[in-house]
């Protein structure tokens, strides 16, 4: 019963330096945006503040996710982790929506902004924001990680654009590029967390995982010479690293121990060519109506 999923352990590690640093940065951060007055800062903040919140739910779902299998979820806890990066997403979401409001109301309203400082406080916060997103940098590969990684990247990128806000109001003394910069912060944004939210309601609503191709998991089980047919394939992932598949083949008469030999050397093809570590395989001998439960 019990499916073996596996996770890197120094994730959490890096995910516990990444959530000591990021909320300690977002307090200091908070307090010069509002001293200072600047809505860059400020939504650089409350970026960061969310992405402590983010880097919080992975880390729990990381460790949800290494539960062993049981009677109650034969599949295990690997869905956790796509949860995560759904909930990640949804927050990104409405913190863009939220920056779009602020930033019209500083255009129609514009308030004193200290360049100087705030240009200050960014450049720290490219260091500190970098150097956490350089902490999962390589392991994008599952999608609660990347959304962590995304949600880094682009406060490194808000740190910059703050910079960038502060330059300009030195130079010009027009406090709109503070309110521009944090509107083009918040495009970016939008668009890159509804990637992730995308990604995770097709993972959610059973869809074929991403990089594995249809067609193709179809033609390497009908590469061997005894299957004749298949039918009811169904291909969905566990989690973000774990595919899972199960379908009906339809092969030459032969005895039970020819037809057990047959499903493993399929099973075997199906992960070593397609990625996929679980599959339910029934051999027929003659072709069946389609399953449409």
């Amino acid at each position: 019963m019990s499916q073996n999923h596996s996770f890197n352990t120094g994730i959490d590690n890096k995910l516990k330096v990444g959530l000591l640093l990021n909320t300690g940065f977002t307090i200091f951060e908070f307090a010069v945006g509002i001293f200072s007055g600047s809505l860059a800062l400020l939504s650089d903040a409350g970026h960061n503040l969310t992405d402590s919140l983010s880097l919080l739910i992975v880390f729990f779902a990381q460790k949800i996710a290494k539960r062993e299998a049981n009677v109650d979820h034969s599949y295990g806890y690997g869905r956790a982790t796509i949860l995560a990066a759904f909930v990640n997403g949804l927050i990104l979401v409405l913190l863009a929506l939220y920056i779009f409001y602020e930033a019209w109301g500083r255009i129609m309203q514009p308030e004193h902004v200290a360049g100087s400082l705030v240009a200050g406080v960014a450049f720290v916060g490219i260091v500190v924001n970098t150097s956490i997103a350089l902490l999962f940098r390589k392991d994008q590969d599952s999608m609660h990680i990347k959304s962590a990684y995304i949600n880094m990247f682009f406060d490194a990128l808000a740190s910059v654009g703050a910079l960038i806000a502060g330059v300009l109001i030195i130079l010009t003394k027009q406090t709109i590029f503070d309110s521009l910069i944090s509107i083009l912060i918040g495009i970016l944004l939008l668009r890159s967390s509804w990637e992730v939210v995308r990604d995770a309601m097709h993972v959610l609503l059973e869809g074929v995982p991403s990089g594995i191709n249809t067609k193709k998991v179809k033609g390497v089980i009908l590469g061997n010479s005894l299957v004749k047919h298949v039918d009811d394939l169904h291909i969905w992932a566990i989690s973000s690293q774990y595919a899972a598949l199960s379908c009906h083949v339809v092969i030459e008469d032969c005895d039970l121990e020819k037809s057990t030999q047959l499903v493993k050397e399929i099973k075997q093809e199906l992960q070593s060519k397609c990625n996929i570590e679980h599959a339910t395989i029934e051999t027929e001998l003659k072709e069946c109506p389609p399953d449409n439960n």
